[in-house]
């Protein structure tokens, strides 16, 4: 059977149609998951208590970086992340956000929820190991002598937090100088020994805790010069 001209040239187009490449396969259902996410969302700040443009713009921003850098971090720069919460926020009439740390990566802020988790975790109920004075300091100073880093050194393995361990550094201070509070300068000790353990002996920094007393029990002496140890392990549940 003879086809005329112009049905020979609709059978070329169709055969063109047929064989033009399409989407790869794995789009189709790359496209379902991601209108599903959004529908979720957007169901998530539906229910929320506080219906508010920010929390939908800043949902929406995080979308469309992450659609952008197809999940992957580093593929766009600050700048560019910047510039597109700030057109999502355009488009529900609010002015960009003055918050430079507003872009932290998620990962990041999921690590931190974790580990305040882990935390709040270990502070139940527990036994732990109390080690008292594991360094002493000057008046109205911060800064580690070599007596107590010598002390810290010998230290060092009893004090080590292992798995599921907490290590609670606890600062006193009544004795500060000019332009200091009692706090101020406990939570430095307690930070000074916290940098030591972990820089010198390779402490895990989410395992080692600086702490201070609001308050001191002793009123004098040299106790309220130091820094206390608490070695914290949580029971385990029957």
């Amino acid at each position: 059977m003879n086809n005329t001209p112009e049905e020979a040239e609709k059978v070329k187009v169709i055969d063109l149609i047929w064989r033009k490449k399409g989407a790869p396969n794995y789009m189709v259902s790359f496209g379902d998951m991601m209108t599903l996410i959004l529908c979720f969302f957007i169901l998530l700040v539906s229910m929320a208590k506080e219906r508010k443009a920010g929390m939908m713009a800043k949902g929406l921003g995080s979308f469309v970086v992450t659609l952008k850098s197809h999940g992957l971090t580093g593929v766009l720069s600050g700048a560019e992340k910047h510039e597109i919460f700030d057109q999502v926020r355009r488009r529900f009439n609010l002015p960009p956000e003055e918050d430079p740390e507003r872009q932290a990566e998620h990962s990041k802020a999921s690590t931190k929820e974790l580990l305040r988790a882990k935390t709040m975790e270990s502070l139940q109920p527990h036994r732990e190991t109390r080690t008292p004075r594991v360094a002493a300091f000057h008046t109205s100073s911060s800064s580690l002598d070599t007596q107590s880093r010598a002390y810290l050194d010998q230290l060092a393995s009893t004090l080590l937090p292992r798995r599921g361990q907490l290590l609670v550094l606890e600062g006193h201070a009544d004795d500060t100088g000019p332009g200091q509070t009692p706090t101020q300068l406990a939570h430095a000790r307690a930070l000074a020994v916290q940098k030591y353990l972990i820089e010198e002996h390779d402490f895990p920094e989410t395992r080692v805790e600086a702490r201070v007393w609001l308050a001191e029990i002793l009123t004098s002496g040299a106790d309220t010069r130091s820094v206390d140890a608490r070695l914290i392990t949580p029971k385990k549940k029957k």
